[in-house]
């Protein structure tokens, strides 16, 4: 059971039903039967013939943790064991009262993600939309050359382009940027929060090229 505990799996909603954040089961029980303002969302879903869930839910109902776990446990869903009990593990909570939406500011050095959705996934030498293994940051500047790990020098682009590219500055590889790199404006934390850690979150996420 300890590793179910530990997975981050459980999407939090605002009273909105806006995602806010994400935690580990094991916080997200805490939350439900410790009193905080939350309730955990029963998702049913249409199956297929070999009885697992196909498409979006098809009935979303949030409930409190006395009657989530008197929830009849399906085949496909995750479980939480104890002496006496078998009971679902939560993956959607949302909050009864907070409304608000948190925003993400960007300070620092950026991270390889934060990049990443500034730019939409696209290659900002080519603006082809890429796959998220195909891509990688590249340094305008290179570092080689005095290029900084910055929000204005770091741009996404794909691992082929950035490999024959190599230690040149754009003019020297024949290469022109699509749009200047600056550092993101404030952004709602909802546009951040966009890989699907379970089925269930999809419903919430805000669609996004990926």
């Amino acid at each position: 059971m300890s590793s179910i505990i530990n997975k981050i799996i459980v999407l939090k909603l605002n009273k909105a039903w806006q995602a806010v954040g994400y935690s580990t089961v094991g916080k997200a029980i805490v939350d439900l039967c410790g009193g905080i303002a939350v309730k955990a969302i029963d998702l049913e879903y249409e199956l297929d013939d070999s009885g697992e869930p196909i498409g979006d839910p098809i009935k979303m109902n949030p409930v409190d943790w006395d009657e989530w776990i008197t929830l009849p446990v399906r085949p496909y869903d995750l479980i939480l064991h104890s002496a006496k009990l078998q009971v679902r593990v939560p993956t959607v909570l949302v909050a009864k009262n907070f409304n608000k939406m948190p925003m993400k500011r960007f300070r620092g050095k950026p991270s390889k993600d934060g990049i990443r959705i500034r730019d939409g996934n696209r290659c900002q030498y080519t603006g082809q939309l890429l796959r998220r293994e195909e891509i990688t940051i590249d340094h305008v500047i290179p570092q080689s050359r005095g290029g900084r790990d910055s929000w204005e020098n770091l741009v996404t682009t794909s691992k082929k382009l950035n490999s024959r590219k190599g230690n040149k500055l754009n003019e020297e590889a024949g290469l022109h940027l699509i749009r200047k790199p600056v550092v993101p404006a404030p952004m709602p934390l909802s546009m951040l929060i966009n890989e699907v850690r379970h089925r269930d979150w999809r419903p919430f996420l805000i669609k996004v090229d990926r």
